[in-house]
């Protein structure tokens, strides 16, 4: 009732005074104030309606002054252009937030119409399949990404993602994966399992090395039982003879499954512990071990060494140092020279350093040392008791002490492996209380 009791009260007045009019004996000038009111009523409406109009071609400016009805009606009309502006800015906000998100991806995401034409592409997509967002729109994706099974699988996509080499990188692995949308369009989506394969590839490797590696050592003691069970009375010296090699192989595989448990523990992500490592204590203890493990066989020296303690593990550190010595002594000739040394680095930091006088390794071999189970000389290393994963476990120690492995080596003139760790990791003898302050934090 709100809105017709203002045009009614204007028609009612109109009626009321051409009604005065009329009973005054002049009905013709009665019906002429009826007339003309409804008249300029009329104009009143048109020129608000051409003013609403106008308004409406540009409706960024402010709504047309008016009061009355139309007041009313322009008040409500810009009052929901206003919500009507704000959610399309809210919802075109979302949209560009969307698209950005969508464009740094690191999966790519490429969405094609039902004829398999490339209507979006991100950055991702871009560096897998080679596709460009400037270039490639409206292109049929199979001109531009060829192979006989990617056609088939776009084709008539199956349930399980395909696997393809990447476009633009041919030693990168992609997962195809397809996902329908309505009206017949499709997103396609590529993700890079490289490092999964890779690791899968290592998991193979690893698993045909552990069992190439326990195999020998195995047969040989089933070999060795075999023979036993078939004499009546073995001759004691053969028996002795025969169980000092069972024994041999024994401590093969218990070294192997040592340093397999070692690495397991080292690549658990395990809290490292902050001890405090007194270097020149630790240079001679590895000196001493050298000695023996040598046996007189060769020369062994400790070089002067800087008086800096390291803060770190104690039992990983010495257990890293230990492998390259005991690797020093097992692949140097009789009669070598083996010589160990601290010294603190350029940096600030402190490098432990084996140098041998052994047969030196080639540089192609260099940078695969630290893999696991690869050998330079496969069969010197088995004559000589290693697993093929002493230097992966000094690797893995010294990553986790943000330290780093470097090898020199010249072929007929021997080899140097040297733990170098960073200037963070050494505390020099002038700080004694910082010392004694990181000790008491291990302790604890």
């Amino acid at each position: 009732m709100s809105y017709w009791w203002r045009p009614l009260l204007l028609l009612a007045g109109l009626i009321l005074i051409g009604g005065l009019f009329w009973l005054a004996g002049r009905p013709l000038a009665g019906l002429g104030i009826v007339t003309a009111g409804l008249a300029l009523q009329l104009a009143h409406h048109l020129r608000q309606l051409r003013r609403l109009d106008a308004w409406l071609a540009a409706p960024q400016t402010a709504p047309p002054s008016s009061d009355g009805l139309w007041g009313d009606v322009l008040y409500r009309l810009h009052k929901h252009l206003r919500a009507g502006r704000a959610a399309n800015q809210h919802a075109t906000a979302n949209l560009e937030q969307m698209l950005h998100a969508a464009r740094s991806l690191p999966d790519g995401v490429v969405i094609l119409d039902d004829a398999n034409r490339i209507t979006w592409v991100n950055a991702a997509a871009g560096r897998h399949l080679g596709l460009s967002a400037e270039h490639d729109l409206g292109q049929f994706v199979l001109y531009l990404v060829r192979g006989a099974r990617f056609g088939a699988w776009l084709t008539d996509p199956p349930g399980a993602p395909m696997t393809m080499p990447a476009v633009t990188a041919r030693d990168t692995t992609l997962s195809l994966q397809m996902v329908p949308l309505p009206h017949g369009s499709k997103m396609l989506l590529t993700h890079d399992i490289s490092d999964l394969v890779r690791v899968d590839a290592m998991r193979r490797d690893f698993v045909a090395n552990v069992s190439h590696e326990l195999r020998t050592p195995i047969t040989v003691i089933v070999g060795f039982l075999e023979a036993f069970a078939d004499m009546d009375m073995p001759d004691p010296k053969l028996l002795k003879n025969h169980l000092g090699l069972m024994r041999e192989q024994t401590e093969r595989i218990r070294r192997l499954v040592d340093d397999l448990l070692t690495l397991a523990r080292l690549e658990s992500d395990m809290e490292l512990k902050e001890d405090v490592v007194d270097l020149p204590a630790l240079a001679l203890a590895l000196l001493h071990e050298a000695k023996t493990l040598s046996g007189d066989r060769h020369q062994v020296s400790l070089e002067p060494s800087c008086a800096a303690r390291l803060r770190g593990s104690q039992q990983e550190i010495h257990s890293a140092l230990g492998n390259l010595v005991s690797n020093a002594v097992r692949y140097t000739p009789a009669g070598g020279q083996i010589t160990l040394s601290w010294a603190a680095t350029a940096e600030g930091g402190a490098a432990f350093s084996v140098s041998d006088t052994g047969e030196g390794i080639e540089p192609e071999n260099i940078p695969r040392l630290t893999e696991r189970f690869y050998r330079v000389d496969k069969g010197r290393s088995r004559a000589t008791g290693g697993t093929g994963l002493g230097l992966a476990i000094v690797k893995h120690v010294l990553a986790r002490h943000q330290a780093r492995l470097k090898v020199e080596s010249t072929v007929g003139k021997g080899s140097t492996f040297s733990a170098v760790f960073p200037a963070e990791r050494v505390i020099s003898p002038e700080k004694p209380a910082e010392a004694d302050r990181s000790a008491g934090q291990a302790a604890a």
